[in-house]
């Protein structure tokens, strides 16, 4: 074995084997860094953990805060919500969804949160990238609740009429408070399908109506 192959030892894998490789290696990393820090992880930890050599890890991250930035990706992968494959929902099905995705992995994944939290109160210099992804994914996430109350106030579907960035700044809040307390109190303390009938009376006055099941997601005539 040449020098070249030594520094490379990903070259030779097929593409499922080095992305099951990269997988292990983030599925080890992130359980590291959540519970030891970053500071206090080595790659060399993460080799051990992830079974794989260090210099594997080297070929797919080139320093420990690419490994960390891309745990931070996968960590954040949840969030992202694509309707694409749901475009028979009206506005008020992905609102109610928004709302229940975003509990949900609270819920599924409080060691992650604890992550984020850590990570942004404990390291300034790590925060900054980190405050970044999370500023970009809430942007997103508040764009998307403007847009679909908006359409769905313009379609007559919610009762209310605040403004739709007011609302969704009520909403917002609501969801952030809620994760505080889950951090605070514990699994018991969060309700995705109990805040989801919450919103549903608050936004849009009463129980789902029929029409979002029983026509598609088009709105009752």
């Amino acid at each position: 074995m040449d020098a070249s192959q030594a520094k490379q030892p990903g070259l030779s894998e097929p593409r499922a084997q080095s992305q099951d490789s990269r997988d292990e290696i983030l599925k080890a990393a992130m359980g590291l860094f959540a519970n030891r820090g970053f500071h206090e992880t080595s790659m060399s930890e993460v080799a051990r953990e992830a079974r794989v050599s260090k210099a594997l890890i080297f070929w797919h991250f080139k320093t420990k805060e690419e490994l960390f930035v891309a745990v931070l990706n996968r960590l954040l992968e949840p969030y992202f919500i694509d309707f694409a494959e749901e475009a028979a929902m009206d506005e008020r099905a992905q609102i109610e969804k928004l709302v229940e995705s975003y509990l949900s992995f609270v819920r599924d994944n409080a060691s992650s949160v604890r992550f984020f939290l850590a990570q942004m109160l404990h390291d300034q210099r790590l925060s900054e990238g980190l405050n970044d992804q999370v500023l970009k994914l809430y942007s997103g996430y508040r764009a998307m609740l403007v847009e679909l109350i908006a359409r769905a106030q313009q379609k007559g579907i919610c009762t209310r009429r605040p403004a739709p960035e007011s609302a969704a700044a009520f909403l917002l809040s609501a969801l952030n408070g809620l994760l505080i307390e889950y951090l605070f109190m514990g699994a018991n303390s969060v309700d995705p399908e109990g805040a989801v009938a919450m919103v549903g009376e608050w936004l849009f006055g009463g129980s789902p109506a029929a029409s979002s099941s029983e026509n598609g997601g088009a709105p009752a005539a």
